[in-house]
């Protein structure tokens, strides 16, 4: 074979052999998606069940297979991201901590606003939590959701401040009259000097729970045989509708004027308490209540607090009983109401 043939048929060869490999190229489906693809189909999609299958091979988030309990996602997503994340930090209540992420640090809170389900490769956006104000924080995996707002703190007391931490007595005066007025009276064991206009000073701590007219006030009596009466000035007398809450009234006995009273101030021997109708005419709260929390003088220093049953006579009297308890004067001259009442209470407003 000459060398002009030779080369004739190894072209001839190596061009059946090209013919060979085009023909190879057909189209078949086993051979498809073996290799890095887009998520492609996710399986059937439900509208409120589990996601498809991601498909069976690598996605964008790795291998495949369930994509945990995210709910209502239209295809597989990144299974990676959604894997077992039923809701988005499904919060509860503040200061718990959820399966997708970490509560609020919120205090006492409302119920939680549903964090957004998640779909899609990021789980979706966690939906704004209603507790306390906080707002959602992103979905996903171990996201945090929002911190719940502070609790709101509670509000102060009142003007009158706190109320005692014991027992008190119950003043019920039914005021129907302008006429009407009771004593509540505190005998003392001994007669006391009150003529100093620096010393001579007795307090009494009060709330009034029914008051819308009328006036209470402090006032003291000398000794036997005439028990001269010398209460605060009328001008002076404060509005059972002004006391606020719990509230301490002063009666400086010391500075005010005797006048024409012919009190004795060196000879103190009855502390009293007045409810009376006047200045109104109409409007009482019928009846008419107060507490009263304790009484006392600053010199010589002395103190009544009520806070045990001992230091109230429930039954009414006209004579200064042997103990310092307060009782209800029930002389004709002292007590104009009908069926007032005095009685002792652990319990106070």
């Amino acid at each position: 074979m000459t060398h002009g043939t030779l080369r004739a048929t190894r072209a001839a060869k190596a061009a059946a052999v090209i013919l060979t490999a085009v023909s190879c190229s057909v189209y078949d489906a086993s051979l498809l998606g073996s290799g890095p693809a887009d998520a492609g189909s996710a399986g059937t999609p439900s509208s409120a069940g589990h996601s498809g299958t991601a498909g069976d091979e690598n996605t964008d988030a790795g291998r495949g297979g369930s994509a945990g309990a995210a709910k209502g996602g239209s295809s597989g997503a990144s299974a990676g991201d959604a894997g077992m994340i039923d809701m988005a930090g499904a919060l509860e209540t503040g200061g718990e901590t959820s399966e997708g992420g970490t509560a609020g640090t919120g205090g006492s809170l409302g119920t939680a606003g549903s964090a957004g389900k998640a779909g899609g490769s990021s789980g979706g956006t966690a939906g704004a939590s209603t507790a306390g104000g906080g707002s959602g924080g992103s979905g996903g995996s171990g996201a945090t959701v929002g911190a719940g707002g502070s609790a709101g703190s509670g509000g102060t007391a009142g003007a009158g401040g706190s109320p005692p931490a014991s027992g008190c007595a119950k003043l019920s005066v039914p005021l129907d009259d302008a006429g009407d007025r009771a004593h509540f009276v505190i005998s003392l064991a001994s007669a006391i000097d009150l003529s100093s206009a620096t010393t001579g000073i007795i307090s009494m701590r009060l709330y009034v729970q029914a008051g819308a007219a009328g006036t209470i006030f402090n006032y003291v009596q000398d000794g036997a045989p005439n028990y001269h009466y010398f209460g605060v000035t009328t001008a002076s007398r404060p509005l059972l509708k002004s006391v606020s809450g719990w509230q301490t009234l002063t009666f400086n006995v010391g500075a005010q004027a005797a006048g024409s009273t012919g009190i004795v101030k060196t000879d103190i021997r009855r502390i009293g308490i007045e409810i009376n109708a006047a200045p109104d005419t109409t409007g009482w709260s019928n009846p008419t209540i107060v507490y009263i929390d304790s009484v006392t003088v600053m010199t010589p220093a002395l103190s009544f607090p009520l806070d045990m049953t001992a230091t109230v006579i429930s039954t009414p009297t006209g004579s200064d009983p042997s103990n310092q308890a307060m009782w209800l004067h029930n002389g004709s001259s002292d007590t104009t109401a009908t069926n007032p009442t005095l009685t002792w209470q652990a319990t106070c407003p």
